[in-house]
């Protein structure tokens, strides 16, 4: 199992746990393009989140302009949408959340890039993305599960026949 990761360099996405990338609290004013890699060991339908942390309490004082995921060849390219703005132009401190829709991609290296800018506010910001890989839709269910869903379908049935013959 991989367990989170809050580092920029390589890692290994497996189905068994997210990989995670945090930004450490920034305090800059100035536009920032932060780039993390991660290698993806076979192809897979993922998905992508990025939130805005703030550090010390209160409210993120950092606005992400753009966040992406690109293969190493650049030959495939996926866009975050941002899920939950702020109104920067009446505060400097809201919480941000951008999201990748599940997408198809290829075994390889593959790199996040994220454009944001700071506002050099009392509060020290970051953010996180996380990573994770879609279930298989075409695996066996457990014995167990099958089991289970057998059972309920069983008593479903007896139900319908004990209120038909009344």
């Amino acid at each position: 199992m991989l367990a989170p990761v809050a580092q920029a360099g390589p890692v290994t996405l497996q189905a068994s746990a997210p990989t995670t990338f945090a930004k450490e609290p920034i305090k800059a004013t100035a536009l920032t393009t932060d780039s993390y890699t991660f290698h993806l060991d076979a192809g897979a339908k993922v998905w992508g989140d990025l939130q805005t942390l703030a550090v010390k309490s209160g409210l993120p004082s950092i606005n992400i302009f753009d966040a992406y995921l690109q293969s190493a060849d650049g030959s495939q390219s996926f866009k975050f949408i941002e899920t939950m703005a702020g109104d920067w132009d009446n505060g400097l401190n809201w919480q941000e959340q951008w999201r990748m829709a599940p997408a198809d991609l290829g075994a390889g290296d593959w790199t996040l890039t994220v454009i944001q800018k700071g506002f050099g506010s009392k509060q020290y910001s970051s953010y996180q993305a996380k990573f994770g890989i879609v279930p298989n839709a075409n695996n066996v269910p457990e014995p167990q599960l099958a089991l289970l869903s057998l059972t309920a379908l069983a008593a479903m049935g007896l139900v319908m026949r004990k209120r038909r013959s009344i």
